[in-house]
């Protein structure tokens, strides 16, 4: 679980990977069980519609789950997803079948995900804004693309053949 530090990922996401698979982050339910809000304070965060838990969060929230589909739609790949954080990680980072010179994509992928998930959690707990998960996959896809573009300097796609085929993208680099 320690493999969350990558130099293609910012400090920051990487801290915020970490945190996620020890449920360390401050959602709703941490905060509570930390004694940070009264029972009565702990109102559904996102739009989601059952107390926020990471697990529920990122997996099970209708909102975030119409998200990790929409990823698994872009890259082509038919999965039936882990409901634990930890097994989901592992299962998307290291997809089997798939050589391992993928996993560093999947990887970049997968954290872009996470990292826009809880940008957009804050956004609508803070904020009261909310983005469409057609936006959302956008910024997963620009994300991502821009993180291996700026440390991967064999990375010789543009933005519109990562965003059409990103399969094709990584296969590069076997």
């Amino acid at each position: 679980m320690d493999d969350v530090w990558h130099k293609h990922i910012p400090s920051k996401v990487s801290l915020l990977v970490w945190q996620l698979l020890r449920n360390r982050l401050p959602t709703k339910d941490n905060l509570l069980r930390r004694g940070v809000f009264l029972p009565n304070d702990a109102d559904y965060a996102a739009g989601c519609v059952a107390s926020e838990t990471t697990a529920y969060l990122f997996l099970t929230c209708d909102i975030f789950n119409d998200l990790w589909s929409k990823v698994w739609h872009w890259l082509g790949i038919s999965s039936v997803p882990s409901a634990d954080l930890r097994y989901y990680f592992l299962q998307f980072t290291k997809m089997a079948g798939m050589p391992r010179c993928f996993h560093l994509f999947l990887s970049v992928i997968w954290f872009a995900a996470v990292w826009v998930i809880w940008k957009e959690r804050n956004n609508r707990v803070f904020q009261n804004m909310a983005t469409t998960p057609s936006n959302l996959i956008e910024k997963v896809k620009l994300n991502s693309f821009l993180w291996l573009r700026s440390k991967q300097v064999s990375f010789s796609y543009g933005y519109h053949d990562w965003w059409k085929n990103p399969l094709l993208c990584m296969a590069i680099h076997m």
